[in-house]
C-alpha cells in the first residue's frame, strides 16, 4: 500500500503520490513570466532555484469558485521540479490499486489526462492526478 497526498482545488479533493512531492510551502505570489501558458502564474524563487508554478485548478478545467490558494505543492519528475497551487492540503493516506475506479464519460478531457482514477474513502471522492502527465507538453 502506497501513501498519497491529499489536497483541494475548490471542494474537490484530489491526491498525488507521496513519493513525487519534494515539497510543500505556503503560497506565496509568482513573478509573471512572459509568453507562458494561462495556467502558469509564473516562476517562484526557493533556495535560489527558479520553479514554475502553475495554478492547478486551472490547468486541470476545476470550477473556478472558491480558490483561494493556500499551498504550494513542489512535485518532482526525475530531475524537474514544479510548483503546483492549490487551495489547501488536506492530509496524507493510504492508497490501494483496488480502490481506484475509471473516471466517468462525462470528464472533462482535461481531467481524464491528467487523473489516474478516482478513490472513495467513506463518503470522499478523491481524484488520483498523475504526476508524469503534469510535466508533458508545455511545461517541458
Amino acid at each position: 500500500m502506497e501513501k498519497a497526498l491529499v489536497f483541494s482545488l475548490g471542494d474537490q479533493e484530489f491526491s498525488v503520490q507521496i513519493s513525487a512531492v519534494k515539497e510543500i510551502k505556503e503560497w506565496a505570489q509568482a513573478t509573471p513570466f512572459p509568453a507562458a501558458p494561462p495556467f502558469v502564474e509564473g516562476v517562484v524563487n526557493v533556495r535560489g532555484a527558479v520553479i514554475p508554478l502553475v495554478d492547478m485548478a486551472q490547468m486541470m478545467g476545476v470550477s473556478e469558485e472558491k480558490r483561494e490558494k493556500k499551498a504550494i505543492i513542489f512535485l518532482k519528475n526525475g530531475s524537474k521540479i514544479i510548483g503546483f497551487s492549490v487551495t489547501n492540503v488536506t492530509d496524507i493516506s493510504d492508497v490501494d490499486e483496488a480502490d481506484f475506479r475509471s473516471l466517468p464519460e462525462l470528464s472533462s478531457d482535461n481531467l481524464k489526462y491528467f487523473s489516474n482514477g478516482i478513490q472513495s474513502l467513506g463518503d470522499r471522492m478523491i481524484f488520483s492526478v498523475n504526476v508524469s502527465s503534469l510535466f508533458e507538453g508545455s511545461l517541458q
